[in-house]
């Protein structure tokens, strides 16, 4: 009778202890599962999760009305981020103002002062400069022979391009990787003299 409940409280302890072993496990667990709660979800800051798979959250949702702040008292608004106006512009143009646009009475008559100046920017309008050379000659009155005018300095005979144009050109192609081709297609869409015609682009090498 006092064997069998010794071996009893002897099994009881055993299985005492096991539990005691998987509580205490199950404990630790347990405050591993609290301490992932606490953390914050998982975001493509936050993680190698990928953009496409983060969290949006709706902008409404999170988005909060910014309240106003307070004028400081004698203090000077901010300039704001704008494009400085050019020091020195092409023209100016004084616009005065005509009537009230609140009563629409006639104010043309009425002491103004500037309220507002911006900056229109615009490029010219890009024109041809075409100079027409026209070389004359004749038969020399001692030889009998033809002569003809010597081409001026910087405008020889060959390719129709100046050297702006070209520089233009060069600049397209090696710069901004765009062909000859298309390069001087706009010019070369207007006629050329016979002996100026060849391969489009040949004349810019």
């Amino acid at each position: 009778m006092i064997a069998s409940l010794l071996a009893r409280i002897d099994e009881l302890s055993k299985r005492l202890t096991v539990l005691e072993a998987q509580n205490a496990a199950l404990r630790a667990e347990n405050a591993s599962l609290r301490a992932k709660l606490d953390l914050p979800p998982k975001t493509p800051d936050n993680s190698s999760t990928p953009p496409s798979q983060g969290h949006k959250a709706s902008r409404a949702s999170t988005t909060k009305p910014k309240e106003p702040a307070p004028a400081k008292a004698g203090g000077k608004p901010h300039a704001g981020a704008h494009r400085p106006l050019h020091p020195n512009p092409t023209r100016h143009r004084h616009v005065p103002a005509a009537q009230c646009q609140h009563c629409g009475s006639d104010v043309s008559a009425t002491p103004q002062t500037a309220c507002e100046a911006y900056d229109r920017i615009e490029i010219p309008e890009i024109k041809p400069d075409v100079t027409r050379v026209t070389l004359y000659g004749g038969v020399c009155p001692c030889c009998t022979k033809r002569f003809k005018a010597t081409p001026p300095t910087d405008l020889e005979p060959g390719s129709p391009f100046g050297p702006n144009l070209r520089a233009f050109a060069l600049y397209l192609r090696f710069t901004q990787a765009i062909s000859f081709e298309t390069a001087v297609a706009p010019v070369l869409r207007s006629p050329r003299p016979r002996h100026q015609r060849g391969r489009p682009g040949q004349h810019t090498r």
